[in-house]
């Protein structure tokens, strides 16, 4: 018993001996272990969350331009610090990087994630929009909705594995199609042309510049609802009306303007557009003739989009395209308006401001006028396809009115960003206003982290004051 009780009395007397050893035990060994097992070659160990540094020297480099470097930024922010509240944040302003720098598949792939990792950011509105501002690009048609962020119809593998399951008659119809084939209809964007409907396009483009009329005629066959051409043929067939390579031909322009006149060309094809959207039921061949309208760039055929989008009431696709259509015509070439005015030896560049005219007019209307909101937003991201305008005092003016107006916030996001963009006294105003009077802390914050690149000294001010 007395052996025990000196036991115990022993270790207890020694207890606060070895906590102090254990305390230095463990404060030195990670230390002696980091330094006896050092890292990898190329693994960085990060002592401090370093997220906020690098989105902002992202930023930066967006201000100045500096997309590449910007989008290093961004990457490093997002694949270290996947987890952080501004993840979704720094993602968008990635996609946007590479968008500008025209990597598109990068793009898409950013903004995806985006969807999948943040389905209920703020940011995916914005997103949205720059999906459908890169679908061209890639070849696709988008379907915005939010609640089905996806490329129409984009399953590639079940496309090919339908294919390979089809018994395909090597040999060809009357037609010229092949039979198994022309009874498919297509299943994605990127649906090759067979052979025989190669040979077809190839066929309509040397139409088109040896008799243009005859091309009209062709394409009104073609587009036709008890026609046999595949749905591809007739994509391709309207899409070869929006190639500036074919109008750069002086064969064609002669043949025009001799056999029946630019103005009457025109009308003549855009008469043929009309009845075919009419009589069209495929979603996708009613977007290419929407496109294909837009880009003859004249009064009537602008008008007519614009009666159709009233129209559309219900079918937020056919409005959603219009929007793109009037957008993406803005900055693109303008052959029809060439044709249109060569024959009596005037310039086009009428014809080309009063196209930009009406487009600009549209979109602006339906960013005040359109009660969804993301058709605001559509319209809203067209308008930087016009950038003399957005460089204009007045642009800041009508954004400043729509922000008054304007009771969604992501939209007013949106705003708050183009006034960064701005260089004109009157959006700084804004953005300070924004700043000390708003009452969404959102877009306070948003206006605040805008004001960076300004050193107008009412700016120093206000943020030292905020500061102090």
């Amino acid at each position: 018993m007395k052996s025990e009780k000196h036991l115990s009395q022993s270790i207890y007397k020694s207890l606060p001996a070895l906590l102090i050893l254990l305390t230095i035990y463990t404060a030195v060994t990670p230390e002696t272990a980091r330094a006896q097992n050092p890292p990898p070659p190329g693994i960085e160990v990060t002592t401090r969350n370093d997220f906020g540094e690098k989105f902002r020297a992202g930023r930066d480099s967006i201000d100045r331009q500096d997309w590449a470097r910007a989008t290093e930024q961004f990457r490093e922010a997002v694949e270290k610090y996947p987890d952080h509240k501004l993840a979704d944040a720094a993602l968008y302003w990635l996609a946007f990087c590479y968008k500008k720098q025209k990597k598109f598949e990068e793009t898409d792939a950013a903004l995806d994630r985006l969807f999948k990792e943040f389905p209920d950011s703020t940011w995916t509105g914005d997103a949205r929009v720059m999906k459908t501002e890169i679908a061209p690009a890639l070849n696709r048609l988008y379907d915005s909705r939010p609640n089905n962020p996806k490329l129409n119809k984009a399953a590639q593998g079940q496309f090919s594995s339908d294919l390979q399951a089809q018994v395909v008659n090597p040999k060809l119809n009357n037609s010229g199609q092949n039979p198994s084939l022309a009874e498919k209809p297509a299943m994605t964007d990127r649906l090759p042309l067979d052979r025989a409907d190669e040979i077809r396009l190839a066929a309509f483009q040397s139409l088109f510049v040896a008799d243009p009329l005859r091309a009209v005629e062709t394409t009104g066959e073609i587009l036709k609802p008890d026609s046999t051409a595949r749905d591809t043929l007739k994509r391709e067939i309207l899409r070869a009306w929006r190639k500036p390579r074919l109008f750069a031909s002086q064969t064609l322009v002669s043949n025009i303007n001799q056999n029946i006149g630019g103005k009457e060309f025109v009308s003549l094809l855009r008469e043929t557009l009309v009845k075919s959207f009419q009589n069209e039921r495929n979603l996708k061949i009613r977007i290419e003739i929407i496109y294909t309208l837009a880009s003859l760039a004249d009064e009537q055929s602008l008008e007519y989009l614009k009666r159709l989008y009233a129209r559309a009431e219900t079918d937020r696709d056919i409005k959603k395209d219009i929007i793109n259509a009037f957008g993406g015509s803005a900055s693109a070439f303008y052959p029809f308006a060439d044709i249109a005015q060569k024959q009596k030896g005037e310039s086009a560049d009428r014809a080309r401001e009063q196209a930009r005219k009406i487009e600009l007019d549209f979109l602006l209307e339906v960013v005040r006028a359109e009660k969804d909101a993301e058709l605001r937003r559509l319209a809203f991201s067209n308008l930087r396809h016009f950038k003399n305008w957005l460089a204009s005092a007045q642009a800041v003016e009508v954004i400043t009115k729509l922000y008054d107006a304007e009771t969604d916030e992501d939209f007013k996001l949106a705003l708050v960003r183009f006034l960064a963009e701005s260089r004109q006294p009157t959006a700084i105003r804004k953005l300070l206003d924004i700043a000390k009077n708003d009452r969404s802390d959102k877009l306070r914050l948003e206006a605040i982290y805008s004001l960076r690149t300004s050193k107008a000294p009412e700016v120093i001010k206000f943020l030292q004051d905020l500061i102090k």
